[in-house]
This record gives structure tokens, C-alpha cells and sequence, in this order.
């Protein structure tokens, strides 16, 4: 045991009974030897845990009361302001401490060719007794999360991204080096900024999977999702270039079979094999796409923002045919879609309905997302469908694209031939807004209302008959009409006398 004095940082916000019961745990739990203090931080409570603070009588543990609730943050940087020992021990009060736990930790903490700046150690649930925390990893979803499994083999310490705050020990000249806890964190996301800025002063995150207590999680301060959501944001602003380095680094293991994992197995099912043929480059457009799903997400849910109204215009059709009889659009052998300046979209589906097949063959549908994701979907006979992904591939500052194809299976499941005369497209669903296959039509619209407005104004002006001229203006106040059914909004008729002509001609007809 190092002759290091330790000061153990606790931050208090109401749960006295829990407070007592860790305050005597870890008091029972500490060897006869060390040499000690604990520093109570009280964060504004009102359950009584003011007036229990003030019947302490012991030297080694002093009470600093914040004049409000300032949280986590603060709290914990006031305490290790206060502290004069070289160790710190950040602890939550809703912990249970056993004897044994801290020795570990304390080994990690002095080995020098570890280079450690903060360990954390093994949490179980008190309620429980499941496993809660053994480390924090960031998933292939660009998400951090308790790691819920134990280490495999009997090593003292365990490299990780991040350790909670819950229960840590490193040293207080690098929490002060790094400025300790960042406030800008609200009781969320401060233990881990603290590991990559530990980390970027050259110093690592150790597990130590011999140190095991208790905890009741989140007892104090309770999620709230809104604010997680605002902490992770901030987060991954600030640590976005090393998170996303992270991040590929984790899938290009994932794409090579380094990593054991049957983690995204669905995700991983779409993935084109040319693209996963060259891991490194995909691991880093798979990281990428994950970050800017988690920022969109963020800015929809956060800051209310809303897609472009204009997403129906930047979405360009081809191999797509209106068919009056079928109601619908029939498809070309290869049928595509191109969006334009779209970053991410949360989904993508193609809705239509099938017609009937030969007896004994069935349809299925191909789905080529930006040569990327490759799915294959059955399709029923003489039915509707919706037939898409969440989440799609999506490239940012590039135009996206997808391809459709059909084909036609024998009752083998082996092609025997194209079933694209066999599809009817109705619409499609881009980032959860109806996309409408008519914005081809509406080119077609847009290209002959004037031609149509020419030819009315032809007919009258060299004086032909009305009944040559009002079917023309029907048909003209009928484009017209469509295209601001398609648009969304009112278009004007070319010329403002339109409506006053046509009136007049009216009237004249009459």
C-alpha cells in the first residue's frame, strides 16, 4: 500500500439513508493503515442530509455545503479543491463497499509503465445483482455504453475508452492538469469527456476487474433524456475527430473478423461485398455515417429542426413510366432513385403493389443503396408492399442513390427471369416523408402548360372557334392545377389575365 495520502470526493444530493449506508460501508471497508480523508459535498439537499452532516465527529471527514444545487460537475471539482490528498477517490453515494476493493485499483494507479490516469473498477446492481459496469465502450452505432460483461483471463488491469464517474481513482495533479470535470456537462457525460482529455495528456483508462463494489445506479440523479441527449451532443462536438478515429477503427475489426462480435449482425447482413472488400476506407464511411445519424438525430430532437420542404424537388426518378390503367408506375428493368443534398436519412422504403405471377413463381425485390447496402426482399403476388430499411447508408455531400430491380424466381427460388412488369411503384418514403414518384410527372407538366397556354392564346388570337379554345384552357387550368398539387403549394397561372380571360371567354360562350 503507497504512503500516498487519498482523499475520497463524494457528492451528496438527498438519499440520506443510502448516504449513511455507503459512508459506513466505506469506512468498514478501508485498510487500518492508510492514511485518509472524505469530503462530503452536499449539493442542496432537503431530505434532512444537512442537519445528519452536522452531527459528524470525525477528523478524517469534512462537509462543504454548496450554497444551491450546482451539480455533478461543480460539486465534484469543489470537493478535489478542498482535497490534500494525491490520490483521489470519486465516488457517488449510492454506492456499498466491501473490504478489498480499493487495493486494486491503487496497484493500477502506481504501476508506472501503465501510464494510467484515471481506473475505474467492477459495479454490480444492489439491486439485483447484475453486472452494470465494466468499463465504457463506444458501439458500433457510434454510442457509448457500460461494457456488461466481465474481461476473460485474470489480468490486474484492462485498457478502456472510459471509465464512470461513479467510482474512480487518479491523481489530483492530472484532474487539475486537464481542468477537471467539464461544467458545461450537466450530471451526464463529464466522466467520459475527463477520459479523453486525460488521455490527450498522454496518459491512459484502465478497468481493474479485481475491484468489485456495489451501486444502486443513478439513485441521486435520475435520467432524464432530453438533457442525456444535450450531454452527449456537446460530447461528441468536442471529441468528434477522435470518436469517429475510434469509431472506424472498431468497424474495420468488425469487417475483417478481428473483433469477435455478432454485434450489427443486421447491419452488417446489407453491407455490399465490394464495399466491405476494403475494410480500412469502409470502416471509415460506416463511422462517418454514424456520427452524422446521431447529429441529425440530435438536431431533430433537440433543436426541432425539420427536413427540407423542398426534399420532394431534389429527388430526380428514372426508369419509372405512369401507367393511367395501373394507377401507379410501372418499372424499368432498373428503376432509380437520386436524392440530392440530403446528409442522412432515418429511413427508406419504395411502396407500390404487385400483380399476379405464374403459378409456382414468386417476385423478389433488389435494393441497391449507394452501392453500399444491397438488400434482397420477397415479394408477395397480387399484394401491396413497403419494402425499405431504417437507417439507410447515407453519404454526405454527395447525391444519393438508389437502384430497384425485380426478379421473377421459380418455385427453386432461381431466377428465371425479370418480374419488373410485375411491380407497380406507388411512392416512396425518404427520412419519413412521403416522396411522391410524380415529381417526374410534374417535369412533364412544367414542360407543356406553357405549350398549352401558347396554343390557347394561338386559337384566339387568330379568331378560331371558342370550341377549340376552352378545351385547351381546361386542359391548361387542369396542369396547372396538378402542379400545385405536386408542389405542395398555390401556383399562379402563367400570365395573372389568365383567370380574366378565361372568364370573359366564358361569357362570351355564353
Amino acid at each position: 500500500m503507497p504512503s500516498l495520502p487519498t482523499s475520497f470526493v463524494i457528492p451528496l444530493f438527498n438519499h440520506l439513508a443510502e448516504t449513511q449506508a455507503m459512508l459506513a460501508s466505506l469506512r468498514a471497508s478501508l485498510p487500518p493503515d492508510l492514511d485518509y480523508e472524505i469530503i462530503l459535498v452536499d449539493d442542496g439537499s432537503t431530505d434532512g442530509t444537512r442537519a445528519w452532516l452536522a452531527t459528524l465527529r470525525d477528523a478524517r471527514v469534512r462537509v462543504h455545503l454548496n450554497p444551491h444545487n450546482l451539480g455533478f460537475a461543480r460539486s465534484c471539482n469543489a470537493g478535489v479543491a478542498l482535497a490534500q490528498g494525491d490520490v483521489i477517490g470519486l465516488l457517488n453515494n449510492d454506492l456499498l463497499f466491501e473490504p478489498g476493493w480499493l487495493a486494486p485499483m491503487l496497484v493500477v494507479l502506481n504501476t508506472p509503465r501503465l501510464r494510467a490516469g484515471v481506473v475505474g473498477n467492477v459495479q454490480f446492481r444492489v439491486a439485483d445483482g447484475a453486472l452494470d459496469h465494466a468499463g465504457v465502450r463506444l458501439n458500433l452505432r457510434g454510442q457509448f455504453e457500460h461494457i456488461r460483461s466481465l474481461p476473460a483471463g485474470g489480468s490486474e488491469a484492462v485498457e478502456m475508452p472510459a471509465v464512470t464517474g461513479a467510482c474512480m481513482l487518479l491523481r489530483k495533479a492530472d484532474f487539475d492538469a486537464v481542468g477537471g470535470f467539464d461544467v458545461r456537462y450537466v450530471n451526464g457525460a463529464e466522466d467520459v469527456d475527463l477520459c479523453f482529455k486525460l488521455r490527450g495528456a498522454g496518459r491512459k483508462v484502465y478497468l481493474a476487474p479485481h475491484s468489485r463494489i456495489r451501486h444502486h445506479v443513478s439513485l441521486s440523479r435520475r435520467q432524464v433524456d432530453e438533457r442525456n441527449e444535450s450531454n452527449s451532443r456537446a460530447l461528441f462536438a468536442r471529441w468528434r475527430k477522435e470518436i469517429k478515429r475510434t469509431l472506424a477503427q472498431q468497424w474495420a475489426a468488425r469487417l475483417t473478423g478481428a473483433a469477435q462480435t455478432d454485434e450489427d449482425d443486421a447491419l452488417m447482413s446489407t453491407l455490399a461485398p465490394s464495399f466491405v472488400a476494403t475494410p480500412q476506407t469502409a470502416g471509415l464511411t460506416l463511422a462517418e455515417a454514424m456520427l452524422q445519424q446521431q447529429e441529425q438525430r440530435w438536431a431533430h430532437l433537440l433543436d426541432g429542426a425539420v427536413p427540407d420542404d423542398d426534399l420532394q424537388m431534389r429527388c430526380h426518378f428514372a426508369g419509372l413510366n405512369f401507367d393511367a390503367a395501373l394507377n401507379g408506375f410501372s418499372m424499368a428493368q432498373t428503376a432509380r432513385l437520386t436524392v440530392d443534398a440530403l446528409p442522412y436519412a432515418r429511413n427508406f422504403y419504395v411502396c407500390g403493389r404487385t400483380l399476379p405471377c405464374p403459378a409456382g413463381q414468386t417476385l423478389c425485390l433488389h435494393i441497391d443503396i449507394n452501392g453500399l447496402q444491397q438488400l434482397r426482399i420477397p415479394l408477395r403476388a397480387n399484394a401491396s408492399f413497403n419494402a425499405g430499411l431504417v437507417n439507410p447508408l447515407w453519404l454526405n455531400g454527395a447525391p444519393n442513390g438508389v437502384a430497384l430491380r425485380v426478379e421473377l424466381l421459380d418455385e427453386a427460388g432461381q431466377v428465371c427471369g425479370s418480374g419488373h412488369e410485375r411491380v407497380v411503384v406507388e411512392h416512396f418514403v425518404v427520412d419519413e416523408r412521403v416522396v411522391e414518384a410524380e415529381a417526374r410527372q410534374k417535369q412533364w407538366l412544367e414542360e407543356n402548360a406553357d405549350a398549352f397556354a401558347a396554343q390557347a392564346d394561338w386559337h384566339e388570337h387568330n379568331g378560331h372557334p371558342l370550341a377549340e379554345v376552352i378545351p385547351l384552357l381546361n386542359h391548361l387550368a387542369e396542369t396547372r392545377a396538378m402542379q400545385a398539387s405536386l408542389q405542395g403549394s398555390a401556383v399562379r397561372p402563367r400570365g395573372a389575365d389568365l383567370g380574366t380571360g378565361w372568364r370573359d371567354l366564358s361569357a362570351r360562350a355564353d
